[in-house]
This record gives C-alpha cells, structure tokens and sequence, in this order.
C-alpha cells in the first residue's frame, strides 16, 4: 500500500531536552496508524511538528512523494493535514454551521449558508453523525462535538486525520463508536493516526503501530504482530507495574461516612445548574469511583467539597462536622487535598521550577519563614524510592514539562499531605501504562493505610479496577450505584450518556 505521508530524520531540541532525534516514519494511505509511548517519548512533539505548530530542527516531510515546507498549521491543512485536539477548538454559543464556516478557506465576504449545511447532512449522513447543522455547539454532547471536529477537517480538505487521545472524553459505547467512524473514514481513503495511551483501544482499531522511547522509534510493528506483552516491551522495555497485584485490605465492617453532600445544588461557571439536587455519601477508608462524561458536575462537586464554589442549597458534612460555610483554608486544614483536573492550571504554578511546585501548600513556608527546600525534595524522593514513579529535574519550569511529568509532580505533593480525604481527579490522565499502574498502585496504599479518596476517572476499567463502590453522575445528580465486581459497563455508559439504563429505562 502507498504510502501518503513520510517523515524523514525529524528532529525537535528544546532547551535542555531532546523530544525528537532523526525519527522516520511512514503513514499509509487508507489506514489506521497508532502512535504510542510514554510521557516525554515525543508524540506530541512529533505530531505537532508535522501539523505545522512547531518546526523541526532538521529533516523532511513527504507528501505524496514530494517534499513540503510545513511551517503552521495553514500549511499543513494546505497539504490535506488535519488535527482533532483533546480540547476541541470549537465556539459554544456558535452553531455547527457556523463553527464549520470558519475553518473553511475562500468563503469569501458572503457565506453560503445552505451550502454549508448541505456538506454537513451529506457528511453527518454517510458516516451516521446525526448532526443537526443548526444546533448549538453547547448543546451538544461532547462525542457529537468530536463529530463535528471531523466535519470540520473533511469538509477543510484533510486527507489525514490525527487524534489526540480522542477517547479520553467519551463513554464505553461512544469509543466503539468512534472506531466504527475510523473504519468509515478508511473504507474512504482517509488516513489516520491515532494517539492512545490504552492498548485495548490500539489493538481495537489500528493497522500498524509506531512506538517512541525518549525521543526515538523503536519499531513500528503490524496489528498482526502485536498484542499487550509486545506493546508493553517496545514502550517501557521492562516489566511494568501492575495495581492488579497489590492486595487490598477488606474494608471494615463498622467503618462510618467521613463525607455527606445532602440535596446540594451548586451553578457552574455560566450560572446553570451544575450540581442538581446531589447526593453523596464516602464511607472513610474507601475508594469511591465516579464515572461520568466530562461536563456532568463532576468539577462543581470538587469545587464545593473544597468550598472553591458557593452552594445554592444543601449541606456539607466531613468527618463529624458541618463545613457548608468554611473557608477554603479551614478545608484544607480538616484534612481535604485534591489532585485537580488541569494539573498546570489549577495545581501548579507554570513559571515555577518542579522543586518549589513541590514546596507550595508547606506550612513551614507561611509568616515569612525561610522555605524548607529539603521537605519539597523529600516528596518526589518519597515517591521515587518507595514506588519507582520517576521525578522530572527539579530545576526545571514545570510548564516546560509534558502533560504526564506535571501531573506525577501535584500527585506526589498532594499525596505527601497524608490528608483525611483525598479528591482525585483523572489522576493517570496523560501517563504512559507503566506509570498509570504505579499511580493506581499508590491510591490503593494509600487506601489500605486509613485514607478516603474519591476518584473521578474516564477509564472505566480504572475504576472498576481500584475503586469499591463506583457511582455515575449526569446532569449534575447521582443517577447509579453499583460494586465494581457486579458491574454491567454497558448500563454504566448509558446512565453516562442519558441518566438511564438502558435495559429498563428508568432513572437509577
């Protein structure tokens, strides 16, 4: 099969770090090519680089056969490249005609409407989006915006498709459906490349795969060739860690709630209600898994858990006391840390090294007293030592770290609070496999040693996996409970996506 797209000896230098070294690469024409490897192995940079949004230091792109300049993310578009981000570049109070309207080249002053939206039915319709051209984007659920990105780029002209972790905002079903369009897309020629930190969902729907270390390809193998043990060896060359193996103690039989949400509701950021009439309760000493798809409330609960976010109504008990009306101070003193969604945004600071990251929070550093670098350190040695999690430099600016390295750093500072009741949120989110189960690994220690945690995830089997009793949220309210050992993922991502199940259709 002829190839569509080559990439010859790229490399990519940052200051101090070298994210790609004379990488080659070969996309295929009709087909779908998974990208895989660890945090920091060059996936990102190397598919930014081949979107135009970073220039390689040397080498050379291949397009058909001739050798092209891709210097933005114009030229690449220009050349039949395209990319669906994880955050979807998408205008909420814009309709889907008008998000497409855009992106599309030589609209000229005037814009056809009906012809937009005659291109988006014909498209919607032969890959079964169901997408109404006239709907609001933020109505939409995120897996209908997902089909509205790629929309977007085949109405652009893109000939390859390029996703970035495109599973990590949909449901079970929602994935398969995902695939389903992927087989679509070939059947019509397109080329994928698929970026994916879950090997099932590799070996669901690729045709070859490329593995990165540090900067480098380690062999790019057929799906044929491949299964879990080879993947896992070509990207961490070692037996990797598995949370599967920890023993969990049983939980205690007299063990008390440490947290109660009664009948909360709580707006979001854009004054709608984000939290309806929510009702929680987390029993000390366990896991407590929410599934959910992101948008349902799941950031508002930890917000207001945090006193982040004002209630309307309702009340907040922790481990014996009313906490509706304290400051967020007085929070985190009772015994509360949180592992935050965006770890950069919400649990660092960018322009600030790993090792003062580490420091933030430390008591000994308030009233003007000098910090107390040696306790900052201690954590990612902690971490290091007793779990094989390994640390960045720390005298590097963490926003110059990947997604994966800023999440061990908030991770292993927050875990060092020892704090009564632990808030993660999607804590293996952008981790490569190996360091996912280390992660897991530590929240079950942390468990089996006295400690609460609730743990908001978008990895189903992660859930199911670690957590003793799993909830759903929709639509800002509890709508499902069940023990991971009896659990029926299928239910579980309908009450995602509708608040029912769907064997009986009815509201949990």
């Amino acid at each position: 099969m002829a190839e569509f797209i080559e990439l010859e000896g790229i490399s990519k230098t940052f200051p101090g770090l070298k994210a790609n070294e004379d990488v080659n690469l070969k996309i295929k024409k009709a087909q779908v090519h998974a990208l895989l490897g660890e945090n920091g192995a060059g996936k990102s940079t190397l598919m930014k680089v081949l979107y135009g949004s970073y220039r390689a230091d040397s080498g050379t792109i291949k397009v058909d056969g001739q050798a092209v300049t891709i210097n933005s993310p114009a030229d690449a578009r220009a050349v039949g490249i395209g990319m669906v981000f994880q955050s979807f570049m998408l205008i909420p109070a814009f309709t889907v005609t008008e998000n497409i309207a855009l992106s599309l080249k030589e609209l000229g002053l005037v814009i056809d409407k009906k012809e937009i939206e005659k291109g988006i039915r014909e498209i919607s319709d032969k890959y079964n989006f169901d997408v109404d051209p006239n709907a609001y984007v933020w109505q939409l659920s995120l897996g209908t915006q997902q089909k509205v990105e790629i929309i977007k780029l085949v109405m652009g002209g893109a000939r390859l498709l390029i996703f970035d972790e495109p599973t990590s905002v949909l449901a079970p079903h929602e994935a398969e459906g995902l695939f389903k369009i992927f087989d679509g897309l070939r059947a019509n020629g397109y080329s994928i490349i698929f970026i994916s930190h879950k090997l099932n969902e590799v070996l669901a729907c690729s045709d070859e795969i490329t593995v990165l270390r540090r900067g480098k390809v380690v062999g790019t193998i057929s799906r044929a060739e491949a299964n879990e043990e080879v993947l896992v060896s070509m990207i961490i060359g070692a037996k990797m860690a598995s949370s599967r193996e920890y023993a969990r103690k049983p939980l205690a039989l007299d063990r008390k709630p440490i947290l109660q949400l009664k009948d909360i509701v709580a707006n979001n950021d854009r004054e709608r209600i984000a939290l309806d009439n929510m009702n929680l309760t987390i029993y000390a000493g366990e896991i407590l898994g929410i599934a959910g798809v992101s948008g349902n409330g799941q950031k508002e609960l930890g917000e207001v858990i945090q006193r982040l976010r004002l209630i309307k109504s309702g009340s907040i008990h922790f481990d014996g006391q009313e906490i509706t009306q304290l400051s967020v101070s007085r929070v985190k003193q009772a015994g509360i840390a949180c592992i935050p969604e965006d770890p950069l945004r919400q649990g660092a600071v960018g322009t600030m090294t790993v090792e003062e990251n580490l420091a933030l929070g430390d008591e000994s550093s308030k009233d003007w007293l000098p910090m107390n670098w040696e306790t900052a350190r201690a954590k990612a040695s902690y971490i290091t030592d007793h779990f094989h999690l390994k640390m960045p430099r720390l005298n590097v600016p963490i926003q110059a770290l990947s997604g994966g390295n800023v999440q061990r750093i908030v991770f292993a500072r927050e875990m060092a609070a020892n704090a009564k009741l632990l808030l993660a949120y999607y804590p293996t989110r952008g981790t490569d496999i190996n360091a996912a189960e280390i992660i897991r690994t530590v929240l079950l220690n942390y468990r089996n040693a006295g400690g609460t945690i609730l743990l908001v995830s978008e990895d189903l089997t992660e859930l199911l996996s670690i957590s003793d009793r799993l909830i759903v949220m929709y639509h800002g309210r509890n709508v499902g409970e069940c023990q991971p050992e009896n659990a029926d993922i299928n239910e579980i991502g309908h009450l995602m996506t509708d608040g029912k199940y769907a064997a009986h259709g009815q509201v949990a």
